[in-house]
């Protein structure tokens, strides 16, 4: 088995694994790993949160370099060292792997949602603490819990979005809100899923939207696989992601008033309610071939 050696800069500081993660366990498949963070063949990176510019470190050496990013910023190929997205540092890199839909062949779309699913039987990332395995998509223990009660929104930013559409729906049914803004949440995902099963519907609004589209995050997995029918707010193009009968898109009215008559319908009648939750997440019930290991894998060995 042919070595490789990678390194990983400015990945969510102490909640990042270097031994455990999506790259490193995907390149295991075929690679023995060696994590060197002086001398790599392979540099992950990611934005530069508040302006980081630990990247920069690397910019004489040898190594490929590829941007990761499970933010709302775009790679940065041929601009200056470094471009500010969103009060973050986005160093110029080699190549991506990204949410973006682009033609440029240096950059792969894998949008953050594909890091939530158990792809390697890891059980954690300790940050993601807990994944949903790849055979629980459809069916696991938190889709079968019963459902007793209306809706839940888990959220950390109030971004007025959110606060509009949870409090307009709850004009009609109260909904439950979790998370810092509430005081209320301990941390991981596994603690996430427990408290959605038992929620008819979810409210999981993005914290913003992507000019090229694309940004999906792991918000509606969760609010699916955790057997909600998720009320979401992206844009159209999540059609090339999901399945957009399972879930209801604030994008697709024409303003949340008609979204919230929508709900209301759906949760007074009972055959239409089981009739949008018994959708798959995605079409025809066939994950996307994009976000298959083996094609993440072949796109980086074609760098190699």
């Amino acid at each position: 088995m042919k070595q490789i050696k990678i390194g990983f800069v400015d990945f969510w500081g102490d909640g990042f694994d270097r031994e455990n993660n999506y790259f490193t366990n995907l390149l295991r498949t075929k690679y023995e790993v060696q994590i060197d963070q002086a001398d790599p063949d392979l540099l992950f990176f990611t934005v530069g949160y508040g302006g980081d510019l630990s990247a920069l470190n690397y910019k004489h050496h040898k190594c490929k370099k590829i941007f990761y990013t499970g933010e709302n910023c775009r790679p940065n190929f041929d601009g200056p060292d470094y471009v500010m997205q969103r009060g973050n540092a986005v160093v110029k890199s080699d190549f991506a792997i990204s949410f973006d839909f682009s033609d440029d062949e240096r950059n792969y779309r894998l949008p953050l949602w594909a890091m939530y699913i158990d792809w390697f039987d890891s059980k954690t990332y300790g940050n993601p603490e807990y994944l949903i395995p790849i055979n629980q998509v459809s069916d696991n223990t938190y889709i079968n819990t019963p459902k007793t009660e209306f809706c839940a929104f888990v959220f950390s930013n109030p971004i007025p979005m959110r606060l509009e559409m949870m409090n307009t729906l709850s004009k009609y049914k109260q909904v439950h809100g979790y998370g810092k803004s509430f005081g209320n949440w301990n941390y991981g995902e596994s603690k996430k899923y427990e408290t959605l099963s038992k929620y008819k519907f979810s409210i999981c609004v993005e914290n913003s939207l992507s000019p090229t589209k694309g940004y999906y995050t792991e918000k509606l997995l969760h609010a699916k696989t955790a057997g909600t029918i998720p009320i979401y707010w992206s844009d159209k193009k999540c059609d090339y992601d999901f399945n957009t009968k399972c879930f209801l898109n604030l994008t697709d009215y024409e303003d949340m008033e008609d979204l919230i008559e929508d709900i209301i319908k759906t949760d007074k009648d009972e055959a239409l309610y089981q009739e949008m939750f018994n959708q798959p997440l995605f079409t025809n019930g066939e994950m996307p071939d994009f976000v298959k290991p083996n094609n993440v894998l072949k796109f980086i060995e074609g760098i190699l």
